[in-house]
């Protein structure tokens, strides 16, 4: 199924969008990494709200995606570039599983745009992926080396829903306390994560959008 150049574009919209939303989230998390004690400010709170209702796409997405069985997306555990560039390419270009469920881009009613909710989750899940192989020179959390080698790849629907939930709860701490209250593990889990999606919006996804232009 190809889309009509119509829905091409709001799928630039939508790759736009996430790209915005998880370069402000790494920097605002960035920014109060570095002044933990404080409480997160209106704007604070305003951009972290965004990043909220992100997160309710990719869990609407996942969500989606569990009706297609596992092979819908499969494992990302990638390390080789041009493998995972054609991940990327796959699961956020290639809308022919859509048809197997019934659905397409014209479908009306509440189904009419899956688009953002399949692109939020499918951006997710490769981002959870790369985290534990993200090169030294994409990590800028305070830790005494470079690396999120310890953090495993979701493998099953349950793992990736926790990580889901995981980075809800985080991300709704962080618009309500100081980060110095919070768990360091889950904190440097969704730091990570954000991360992981700038560097896949710099690294592939800014080339996926001049593609499409």
């Amino acid at each position: 199924m190809t889309p009509s150049l119509f829905n091409l574009q709001e799928v630039q919209t939508s790759l736009r969008t996430l790209a915005r939303v998880v370069r402000e989230t790494r920097e605002v998390l960035a920014d109060e990494l570095e002044h933990r004690r404080r409480l997160p400010s209106q704007a604070v709170q305003d951009r972290l709200q965004e990043t909220l209702d992100h997160l309710g796409q990719v869990r609407e997405g996942f969500i989606l995606t569990l009706r297609m069985g596992p092979a819908t997306f499969p494992a990302v555990g990638v390390t080789d570039p041009t493998e995972l560039w054609a991940l990327v390419s796959h699961v956020l270009m290639d809308w022919g599983w859509l048809e197997q469920m019934g659905l397409s881009w014209q479908t009306a009613g509440a189904l009419e745009r899956v688009e953002d909710q399949v692109v939020s989750y499918a951006h997710a899940r490769i981002a959870l992926g790369v985290l534990p192989r993200l090169p030294a020179e994409a990590i800028t959390y305070p830790q005494p080396r470079p690396t999120y080698a310890d953090i495993p790849v979701p493998r099953t629907a349950g793992e990736l829903l926790a990580r889901i939930e995981e980075l809800e709860q985080v991300i709704w701490r962080a618009g309500v306390m100081p980060l110095e209250a919070m768990e360091p593990a889950p904190l440097r889990r969704t730091y990570g994560f954000f991360e992981a999606s700038v560097w896949l919006v710099e690294r592939y996804l800014l080339d996926l959008l001049d593609q499409l232009r």
